[in-house]
This record gives structure tokens, sequence and C-alpha cells, in this order.
């Protein structure tokens, strides 16, 4: 049997790890992440099973294409589809039942994605022995389910071996031997009521915008022992969506933000800043680049987009697999990280330092947070602490319907969670007050709106508090000057999670006059960690060489 380090699965890995396959940095940590896992995945209960992994890439075998230039051809697939299947079929836990049940696949389009997921799910049918497996196309609309599912039937068709062991109707196919069915399902056609999937695939899932349907198909999935949840998408126009949360998740469990190993992603993109007419871009967001999707194509498209200006988003989000409008970076979360590295983490460490405050006081039912900046050198030390409430529409809901990592986050510390349907000014007050014993606060920096009883407490305990309005004439200097240190790797911030992902939300805005400000409106999530991390840096930098004092923001 093929040692699990030998797999062709592990050698792909391996090959786009160590640079000899061009993928982004999404696929790189995935990667990155069996490999690790091959290590100390059996301290988890994990193990990667060759057979199990080789059972599906042989089932592929003996399938055929049923479209354009391959039609009639056998399947072969291509290494980053051997990776994707053989890990997701591949990697068991203690009992034997596969690891990954969630699974995120982005890749850019006509990059063969329909007929990719036609394995993964006639496998469930034939070779998972399920008992009476239930598989589904799914989409928000029928016609778009129908597009999976009608591919699915020529493949029956035109293979010798399925179509004498599978009966095609009009609207499923059926499995005697197994008492199994495929079918489509949508919001407009059959309804999600009473289905018990093995295998469902979500397609296009950035056209999804009915969080029922997805919850309620999602959830049918309980009763079954090792079920498979395989959504497949290209990049979308808006990460505040259904599959900009799944998006986003995958990255946070790529990276280690979380811990989850049920779920598998691969997002195969290029950096947002990257040059569109640059080739290596062009492999990063269509690893089937030159199997289905000719270079010619993307090359014709890119010069249209440059000389067209309009055509520039839909290039990019169906050429280079990146996703437009809201989704712009501000700072790009690769960037971002590098400034975790030897940051400490226990902010008594820089007693009786220096230090400015950003104080951002949300409408008392999100986030509320308060940012420390110390500057040490060239360095300048960012400290977050970031508030949730605990009531029916704060943390526990917040964390079932909005973002998952909260619970995570708070049990890691990161993330503090008030008593009471509303965040506790008074904690608030005790958080400076405790900061106040170990720092020389010289500036606590607070947008007036919502603040005033809560400034006025605080400037009757004696804290220098600075009024910082958010409109762009008080957020430009500071927001620039974050962004420069930044660059220049000066911003050290211990790998705060909680001040990482609302970063990673801002949507920049930029006047006539290039003054900028981040834009909560349009940012993609929550943002109050980064505009507190902006003003207390703006207020750190303006006043790092001079005495204390209290100077008011011109709006």
């Amino acid at each position: 049997m093929v040692h699990p380090e030998d797999h062709p699965v592990s050698v792909y890995a391996r090959d786009v790890v160590e640079g000899r396959i061009v993928a982004g940095e999404l696929v790189t940590m995935a990667c990155a992440r069996h490999l690790s896992d091959l290590e100390t995945g059996a301290e988890r209960g994990l193990h990667f099973d060759p057979e199990g992994a080789d059972r599906i890439l042989n089932f592929a075998k003996i399938l055929r294409h049923t479209e354009g230039a391959l039609a009639g051809k056998s399947f072969e697939l291509q290494p980053w589809q051997v990776f994707r299947m053989g890990s997701v079929f591949g990697w068991k836990r203690a009992d034997g039942l596969r690891r990954f049940r969630n699974t995120y696949h982005q890749v850019g389009k006509k990059n063969g994605k329909t007929t990719d997921t036609a394995v993964p799910m006639l496998f469930s049918q034939l070779l998972d022995g399920e008992a009476a497996p239930q598989a589904y196309c799914a989409a928000t609309t029928r016609d778009q389910a129908g597009l999976l599912f009608r591919g699915i039937k020529r493949m029956i068709k035109h293979s010798p071996v399925l179509s004498r062991g599978m009966d095609v109707y009009r609207t499923q196919i059926e499995n005697p031997h197994t008492d199994g069915l495929i079918a489509c399902l949508s919001r407009d056609g059959n309804s999600s009521d009473g289905i018990n999937p093995h295998f469902l695939a979500r397609d296009e899932m950035h056209r999804w915008t009915d969080r029922e349907l997805a919850e309620t198909i999602t959830e049918s999935m309980i009763a079954r022992s090792q079920p498979i949840d395989w959504v497949i998408t290209t990049a979308g126009h808006d990460r505040a969506s259904l599959c900009g949360e799944l998006r986003d998740y995958a990255e946070s469990v790529l990276r280690g933000d979380v811990q989850d190993d049920r779920f598998f992603a691969y997002v195969a993109e290029p950096p947002v800043d990257c040059d569109p007419m640059d080739p290596r871009s062009w492999a990063m967001g269509n690893p089937n680049l030159d199997v289905s999707k000719p270079r010619a194509e993307i090359e014709a498209a890119a010069k249209l987009a440059q000389i067209i200006a309009a055509k520039m988003p839909n290039f990019r989000r169906f050429h280079l697999n990146l996703w437009t409008e809201g989704a712009e970076t501000w700072i790009a979360r690769d960037v971002w990280d590098q400034g975790a590295a030897a940051a400490p983490q226990d902010i008594t460490a820089f007693k009786g330092r220096r230090a400015w405050v950003g104080l951002d006081l949300s409408n008392k039912v999100d986030t509320t947070a308060l940012v420390v900046a110390i500057p040490e050198g060239e360095q300048i030390h960012v400290f977050a602490y970031t508030f949730l409430p605990e009531g029916p529409r704060g943390f526990i809901h917040r964390a079932q319907t909005e973002k998952r990592e909260y619970v995570g986050w708070q049990q890691a510390g990161w993330l503090e969670i008030c008593k009471g349907g509303s965040v506790d000014e008074e904690e608030i007050r005790a958080r400076l007050h405790w900061l106040r014993r170990h720092l020389d606060i010289q500036e606590v920096a607070y947008d007036p709106w919502g603040m005033k009883y809560l400034a006025e407490r605080l400037e009757k305990d004696g804290f220098p508090m600075v009024e910082h309005r958010q409109g762009f004439a008080s957020m430009s200097n500071p927001m620039k000057r974050v962004e420069e240190l930044v660059a220049q790797n000066r911003i050290r911030h211990g790998g705060n999670p909680v001040l990482a992902w609302q970063v990673g939300n801002v949507h920049r805005d930029e006047d006539a006059s290039e003054n900028v400000k981040p834009n909560k409106r349009k940012s993609t999530g929550r943002i109050d960690a980064a505009v507190a991390m902006i003003m207390a840096v703006g207020r750190a930098v303006a006043g790092k060489g001079k005495t204390k004092h209290r100077e008011i923001e011109v709006i």
C-alpha cells in the first residue's frame, strides 16, 4: 500500500508548498494543512487512508466527458482535483468514518466545476456503503439546480457501466442496487421538507440569497453518519452574503484562526492587488488553466478589460476568481499577519509606558472596541479589547447566525462578553481604570456620538478625553498613517484574531481630494476594533514626541 506521504494527494500538496505548482495563498495553506495533519493529526484521532482516497480517484476513470472538445473521453483528474477529492474521501476519523463533512471549493469560471462535482456525487450513490443514499443538486432556482442534474444524467447515459445500473428519469435518477436517488432541490421547485441527504451539491453558491433554504437542507443531513455538503462556486459580487460568509470561514480555518477538523476548503485566488495581466495570477485563480480553460481566452479578456474599464470587475471575478465590489481589501491579510511576529501579548510588559487609547462605542448590541497604542522605538504595539453583550440579540445569537468564531474567541480571551442585553459601559470604564494602573495614558480618543454620558464619567475620573469624529477630516491622516506603518511592518498586534477579522472587513472610502476614512455602512462586517485602532495609532503618532496634552480634532 502507498504510504500517505507518497500518495498523489500529498505529492500535490508538497509541490504547491515548495513552489513547483503555482497556487495562491489559501490553496498553499490548504496544502500545508494536509502535510501538517499527516504529522500531528493522530493526536486528534485523524489519519489519512490512501485506499479510501484511491477508491474515488479510480472511480472517476469510468466516467466520460459529455460536452466540448473532450466529449466521449474518459475523465482524467488533474492534480488539483486529485488533491481535493482524495482529501475529502481519504481523511478518516478514529472510528473509520470520514473526517470532512463540510466542504467549500472556489475556483474560476470554466474550470470544470459542474463536471468535477459529478464524481463525488455519483461515488456517494454507488460505492459509499450508505443505505438509501439521497443526493441533491441544490440551488435557489430550478434552472440553476438543473444544470448540474442534466450534466449527471448525460454522464450516466454515456457510461456503459453506469447506464446498466442506474435508472434515469426526467426529474430524478434512481439506483435500485442501493435504493438511492439523485434529484434537484430549489426554493421554487421541490420542497426541502422531509429530505435526508447523504450528499448535497450546492452549485454556484455565490448566487444564494435564501438563508432559510441553506440552513434547512444542511440541518437535514444530521441523521447521516458521514454526509458531505459540497459547496462549489466562483467568487461573487458581495462578501456580505451566504457564500461570502462561507468563504471567510474557509479562510479562518485555513489560517488557523479557527480549528474545524470537519471543514475542508480549497480557495483558488491570487492576491487582491495582483497584476491582471500576469499569467501567474491566472494560474492561481484557474487550476484547470490550459486544460478546460484556454490561456488565450483569459489573455483576450484581460486585454479587453484594460481597454474598457467597466469590464475589469467581471474579469477579476470570472477569470481571477476574486470577489468584487465590497470585497476590496483595505489591508491584505498576509501583510497584516506579519505584525504578529515578536509581539508581547501581555500589555503589563509595558508597565509605565506612554499609551494612547481609541474607543469606538457601538449601538450597545454589537461589538464595542477599545484599542491601546504603545510606541516603542520605530514600532507601535496595539492591544485590542472587544466587548459583546450576552443577551438575546448578543453573543449566543450572533455566534449562531453571524460569526461562529465568536465562541472560540471568547474562550481564548480575545472577546469579552458583558452580562445583560447590551454592552455595559461600566465594564469599559473598569477596563480603562485597569489600563491606567499599568500605563501612562496620554489620551482617550472617542467619537462623541453616543458617548456623552460615558465621556463625562471618564473625564470626571481624570482621563484625558479627546473628541475624534469619524469623518474624512478626522480619519484621513490617521488611516493613512496606519497604512504606512503596516506597509513598513511597524505595527505589532500579537495576532489578535478579532482585530484581524475587523481590519479585513474595512471598506476604504476616498473623496475627490484623496481623503480617506472607513465606511461602516459599506464594510462587510463589524469594524469597531479597526476604527478604534486607527484612532489610537493616529493619536500615538501625533503625540509621540510631545508631552501629555489634549487636542480636539477638527471636523
